[in-house]
C-alpha cells in the first residue's frame, strides 16, 4: 500500500500538463472538467450576452455523451447538459446530430438546423400556477419553453484520447425558435475535453 501510494504522488506531483492529468484520470475511470459554456440574446427573456456554463458533466455507463460512426457513410452525434448562469438562470441544452451524408472530421461545420431526426435546442422551465389537491397538499405545473435550433452549426475542433472513449472539444452558435415564435440566439457556444463514447454502426452500452 506504502509503495502504491508513493506511485500515485509521484505521478500526480509530473502530471503539470493537461494531457498528463487526463492519462491520470483515464487509468483509474474517473472524469475531470468538461465545461460547456454559451452566451444567450434575446427571446421572451431579453437576454443580452447572459452567460451560462456547465459543470464536468455526468459520464456513466447508463448516461453519456455518444458518437456512433457508420461504415456505410456519416456519424450520429449526442450530448445534452444543465447549464446555469448568474441570477438563478437555469437551462438544458441538447444536440442531436444526424448525418448520414457527410462523414467525421475535424474542423468541418456541421449544420444544427432541425431536419428529420437531427436537432439542437436549449429548454427553459418555469413555475407555473400552484393548485390545491383534496387532499390538503399542492401541484405546480412546470411550464418548458423549448427554442429548437432554425439554423446555425457546430464544429470539432478537437479529439483526443481517453480510455476506450475520447475527449472532444468544439464550438457551436445556433438561432433557436418557439413554437410560438419567440427566438433566441446561441452564440460563443464551446466544450472542451468533453467525455465522450465512441463507437462504430451501434451505440454505445447503455443507450
Amino acid at each position: 500500500m506504502r509503495r502504491l501510494l508513493t506511485t500515485l504522488f509521484v505521478i500526480i506531483s509530473m502530471c503539470t500538463l493537461s494531457s498528463c492529468e487526463r492519462d491520470f484520470l483515464s487509468l483509474f475511470h474517473l472524469d475531470g472538467e468538461a465545461p460547456i459554456s454559451i452566451k444567450l440574446y434575446g427571446s421572451r427573456y431579453d437576454f443580452d450576452g447572459k452567460k451560462l456554463k456547465s459543470d464536468g458533466g455526468v459520464f456513466s455507463p447508463n448516461n453519456h455523451p455518444e458518437m456512433v460512426i457508420y461504415s456505410e457513410g456519416g456519424f450520429k452525434f449526442d450530448l445534452y447538459r444543465h447549464i446555469s448562469g448568474a441570477g438563478d438562470t437555469e437551462a438544458t441544452i441538447y444536440f442531436s446530430l444526424e448525418s448520414p451524408n457527410a462523414d467525421f472530421e475535424l474542423n468541418r461545420r456541421y449544420s444544427l438546423a432541425t431536419a428529420d431526426e437531427s436537432y439542437a435546442c436549449i429548454e427553459f422551465k418555469e413555475r407555473g400556477e400552484t393548485e390545491t389537491l383534496p387532499s390538503g397538499g399542492t401541484v405546480t405545473d412546470i411550464i418548458i419553453y423549448r427554442y429548437n435550433a432554425v439554423s446555425g452549426h457546430i464544429i470539432f475542433t478537437d479529439r483526443e484520447p481517453y480510455g476506450d472513449d475520447y475527449l472532444f472539444s468544439g464550438e457551436f452558435e445556433f438561432v433557436g425558435r418557439t413554437k410560438d415564435g419567440d427566438e433566441i440566439e446561441v452564440r460563443r457556444g464551446r466544450f472542451s475535453d468533453c467525455r465522450i463514447c465512441f463507437c462504430y454502426d451501434v451505440g454505445c452500452n447503455g443507450w
